[in-house]
């Protein structure tokens, strides 16, 4: 697989500076400070001559075609690209589907990154997309140390996890809307079926579109019909927004308590 270029910097450089965001406020221990405002206790206290994390990177500029170019390309009674028919029957199948099949993205196939775990998972995280420095797997690069202290304190192991993402490869700001005409919601779908999890964690609401979820039901516990099973599936901000907010993570911290309570 093709690794990213060392030069351009990694998408979580801020988040490692904060240890996984203090190991997940100490693996939802807290400890302290009983304010009922966000405040910065949860930043890291300065060593002496310590010079501040530059912040993330501002994503490249992308040029957006509008709706009406869209529609003079693909009438909006096209089928979709991709369809129920022919997609994999097994999970080692659909790995190889994955890294290889041209209708589920553009751009090089060496970029693809494959999802991990075994069928049964007690969780499986959905994930909108790689991020630009995972070349050795899903969640393999400045975000692991985060992703690891959120499981912990969740109480769930790594080997109970199946870790996988809407799209095979990154991809500049996607339009979901658009990506969800192309079928990619019917492969998400079937990608669940396939694995069976207990529950679905999806990072980035955006994509729920994938799965025709309104906006308006995207902070609620949603139940998914996925080959005529139901799976349970909560909806969590991208990674990115939770790692920098203690305020986000407040919030998403009751929310799954709620659900998994």
């Amino acid at each position: 697989m093709m690794h990213a270029d060392p030069s351009k910097a990694r998408d979580f450089t801020a988040l490692e500076s904060l240890e996984g965001a203090l190991d997940w406020w100490r693996e939802a221990g807290v400890d302290a400070d009983f304010l009922d405002e966000a405040s910065g206790w949860l930043a890291e206290p300065e060593a002496e001559n310590a010079v501040a994390a530059p912040p993330p990177p501002a994503p490249p500029p992308v040029a957006r075609k509008t709706a009406l170019e869209r529609a003079l390309e693909q009438p909006e009674t096209a089928a979709p690209a991709i369809t129920a028919e022919g997609l994999p029957d097994s999970l080692e199948k659909f790995r190889e589907y994955w890294m290889t099949e041209p209708t589920l993205g553009e751009g090089a196939l060496d970029r693809r990154v494959p999802p991990r775990g075994v069928a049964g998972a007690r969780l499986m995280l959905l994930l909108p997309q790689p991020f630009e420095d995972d070349t050795d797997g899903l969640l393999t690069g400045g975000a692991a140390p985060f992703v690891a202290a959120m499981l912990r304190a969740m109480g769930v192991a790594e080997h109970e996890t199946y870790v996988a993402s809407a799209l095979p490869a990154p991809m500049a700001m996607p339009d979901w809307a658009q990506v969800a005409a192309g079928g990619i919601g019917i492969v998400a779908r079937h990608h669940i079926a396939l694995v069976q999890p207990q529950r679905v964690l999806l990072f980035g609401r955006a994509q729920l579109a994938l799965f025709d979820v309104p906006a308006e039901r995207a902070r609620e516990p949603l139940t998914l019909d996925c080959g005529g099973t139901s799976v349970a599936l909560l909806a969590a901000p991208d990674l990115r927004n939770l790692a920098r907010s203690a305020l986000r993570r407040e919030n998403f911290w009751n929310r799954w308590l709620d659900w998994t309570r």
